[in-house]
């Protein structure tokens, strides 16, 4: 069976196996980021990091009625929620304190399980995390979805020891300079940074993933292409 990983865009993503629910990740307000306003792709579960940032957490996205799961929720009130049967692991976070609006927001970072890969959504995390703090997810971030876009979220450094933490077979890079006005800083940046790992242009916008290990000593970092990128679709 077949994991499929598509970016929508920013910090979306549409992730499903073969034939099983489709999960969306941090659905954004279409026109906060240039894009029209409506339903604009399909999913069956959608997993937020917080319901206060149309940016992360706009719902209206994903067409019909789908099964809304906040992760600031769970952690706030100590509760848990599953996908696939398998409890989603959630852990509080917050955006920079350094926010350029002056107010951060609370939002949540969570690993959900899909044909046995463990993928973890960094929300939109503006800080570093101690060993500690990352215990939660050990052996539990296969996929890493990770913010690199260093505006109002952690550093490339505090996202290095992260990784190292972590050990994430693949990295998908997110949340960086695309399309909209934003103070984010292009991909390049952390690409460079990460020099040592092996990188590849899938030239699409869905990974498809067919095993447990990508194989490799180091993390393979995957770029991928906004399936919802304005520019791609005139």
């Amino acid at each position: 069976m077949t994991v499929n990983v598509e970016w929508v865009g920013h910090a979306c993503f549409r992730i499903w196996q073969d034939e099983e629910s489709v999960i969306v990740t941090d659905p954004f307000s279409p026109s906060r980021l240039g894009l029209p306003d409506g339903p604009a792709v399909e999913g069956d579960i959608v997993i937020v990091s917080s319901l206060e940032d149309v940016a992360h957490g706009c719902p209206d996205l994903v067409q019909g009625s789908p099964r809304v799961i906040n992760a600031l929720d769970l952690v706030q009130n100590n509760q848990q929620a599953e996908v696939n049967g398998t409890p989603i692991v959630t852990l509080g976070a917050a955006e920079s304190p350094f926010h350029e609006s002056g107010h951060p927001k609370d939002n949540a970072l969570y690993a959900f399980n899909v044909g046995g890969l463990w993928i973890l959504h960094l929300g939109d995390l503006g800080h570093g995390l101690n060993s500690s703090e990352l215990e939660v997810f050990q052996n539990k971030c296969d996929i890493l979805l990770a913010i690199v876009g260093q505006s109002n979220t952690l550093s490339l450094q505090e996202l290095d020891v992260l990784i190292e933490k972590l050990k994430p077979n693949w990295i998908i890079p997110m949340h960086y300079l695309l399309w909209w006005p934003s103070k984010m800083r292009p991909l390049k940046e952390f690409l460079d940074r990460r020099a040592q790992d092996t990188l590849v242009y899938l030239r699409s916008s869905t990974a498809k993933f067919s095993g447990l290990s990508s194989g490799l000593k180091k993390p393979e970092i995957l770029v991928l292409e906004a399936s919802l990128d304005p520019r791609r679709m005139r």
